[in-house]
């Protein structure tokens, strides 16, 4: 998504300018300086899009999860809707409307830059220089001698004074090739408009073009001292392009300090070996969970924005935190409770169903989404730690579009362990929404899932609905269709689980001879 995109990449932005403002900034090796200001850019395009992951304990190591059951109830009245958005959704909503009208505004005004210089282009004459570029000779004498690609601008009097030193200097940028660098900085801007990095990068690459062009006019002979002079009389031009070159639009005294600098070896072009470290930093960074789990709510929030909803204003159906009943842990089918209908009434704007006609779905179905919950949830190291467990208890909204929206905790046990909750369903894909004749409706479901200590699974805790206990010594263990310890499936790695499911009833336990086992725990790997 482009707004999480743009985030990180102006993360990446920020520490790759301040890296290498600090390594090469006073250094003379401008071409090495230009080429690594570049790379930092198309690092920063590219290190969020790389598919990473960090390494996470298996979910066995040291807690139990269970997954008891997933409810599913239309969503309430659009009361109830609006007052479960406020708050940090809308929030990232309202930064992603400025965010998208900040870039419209700043691409407006670098179209309005080229706008403005195309027009003087078409002024004064026009004369086809030996190596192929473009003089126009304009008759406004405030205007500061530039190039823009093949094209290079100059004012009748700069022409008639001193064409050689600057028409060098500007052939200088254009064989170059400074105002690629230029156009892909001003589309960075735009997307970075609000990044002071972006700004700060692309004035950079501008002086490091300065140092460039004056380095080749110098190369051909022409005084220094008659050199900088010239700098300093045309320093009084004041019409100036975004996307041009223009010949004072850098600090004179950095120029001409740059100028009288010794040499610097090029053995200092090794600093940007340490640009190294802080990508694979970055990478680590992106990859680790808190990261995705922000990630996660921040997409869900500008999803809601971009795409429209489609569901009743007022709905017929009350919305109901439902039960959860020790039944609901003997099954892995998804449920669809019965739900009463209040009366029935239609206004001008809001059709009645009396029954949703096609649940929504998760990709594969129930034993899909069970799958996906056990190799996705972690027991969080701090809740461990700490001794806590419980049962937390979820609700969401599966919108119109099929997205997974407005999460929410409604019985909490600690922050860690809710937001190890939120963190799965912010992290589920795209179902298939939820139709009642031939129209999409918003379907709220709700996710109890139990956090339960190894430890601990002797005793009953009192945050536990039910006062359930378990006794793992009291549990049929099976791997692979093999009699096994819990130790054993502790050891197995998540990636090579293939299908784990837990048997409590008794036809179930019956089928596998446990008929005296609380329950059977069931793994098999992938072969």
């Amino acid at each position: 998504m482009l707004f999480v995109y743009q985030l990180k990449m102006g993360i990446c932005l920020i520490g790759f300018y301040l890296l290498l403002k600090w390594l090469l900034s006073r250094e003379t090796l401008h071409r090495a300086y230009r080429l690594s200001l570049l790379a930092a850019v198309a690092l920063s395009a590219l290190l969020p899009l790389i598919p990473f992951s960090t390494a996470e304990p298996s979910a066995l190591g040291r807690g139990l999860i269970v997954i008891e059951g997933v409810f599913a109830e239309v969503e309430g009245t659009a009361a109830d809707r609006a007052d479960s958005a406020l708050g940090l959704t809308d929030i990232i909503r309202f930064a992603y409307i400025i965010y998208i009208i900040g870039v419209g505004a700043t691409l407006l005004w670098h179209a309005w830059s080229h706008w403005r210089l195309r027009q003087l282009l078409r002024r004064g004459r026009t004369e086809r220089q030996a190596d192929g570029t473009w003089l126009h000779v304009v008759p406004d004498d405030g205007v500061s001698p530039f190039s823009y690609f093949r094209h290079i601008v100059i004012s009748q009097q700069d022409y008639d004074d001193s064409p050689r030193e600057i028409l060098t200097h500007e052939q200088a940028h254009i064989r170059l090739h400074h105002s690629l660098d230029v156009l892909l900085m001003n589309l960075v801007a735009a997307v970075q408009w609000w990044n002071p990095a972006a700004w700060l990068l692309r004035r950079e690459l501008q002086q490091v073009h300065e140092y460039e062009a004056d380095e080749a006019v110098l190369k051909r002979g022409v005084d220094a001292r008659q050199y900088q002079l010239l700098l300093i009389r045309k320093s009084v031009g004041n019409q100036l392009f975004s996307m041009a070159n223009n010949l004072n639009h850098q600090s004179l005294k950095k120029r001409i300090r740059m100028m009288t600098r010794k040499r610097s070896s090029r053995w200092q072009q090794l600093r940007l070996l340490a640009v190294v470290p802080v990508a694979g930093l970055a990478l680590v960074a992106f990859a680790s969970p808190q990261v995705k789990n922000v990630e996660s709510r921040v997409e869900q929030a500008v999803s809601a924005t971009e795409l429209p909803v489609t569901s009743p204003a007022d709905s017929n159906w009350h919305a109901q935190v439902l039960p959860v009943e020790p039944s609901a842990a003997e099954s892995w089918h998804a449920q669809t409770l019965p739900l009463e209908p209040k009366k029935l009434q239609e206004t001008d704007t809001t059709k009645v169903y009396d029954m949703v006609e096609q649940m929504p779905e998760f990709p594969g179905g129930a034993q899909a989404m069970m799958k996906y919950l056990y190799e996705i949830m972690r027991y969080p190291k701090e809740a461990m730690d700490a001794q806590q467990e419980g049962r937390v208890i979820v609700t969401f909204v599966v919108d119109a579009e099929g997205w997974v929206t407005e999460p929410k905790v409604v019985r909490s046990i600690s922050p860690s362990l809710d937001n190890e909750a939120l963190r799965v369903v912010n992290s589920m894909p795209k179902w298939t929404p939820g139709m009642h004749k031939g129209k999409a409706v918003r379907v709220k479901y709700t996710l109890p899932v139990a956090f339960k200590l190894q430890g601990n699974m002797e005793k009953t805790s009192e945050t536990v609905t039910q006062s359930e206990v378990v006794n793992m010594s009291k549990w049929l263990f099976l791997l692979d269709g093999q009699r096994a310890t819990y130790d054993q499936l502790r050891k197995v790695e998540p990636e090579q689980i293939a299908n784990i499911s837990i048997v409590k009833d008794a036809e179930g336990k019956a089928k596998y001879a446990a008929a005296d086992y609380e329950g059977v725990m069931v793994m098999t790997t992938k072969k």
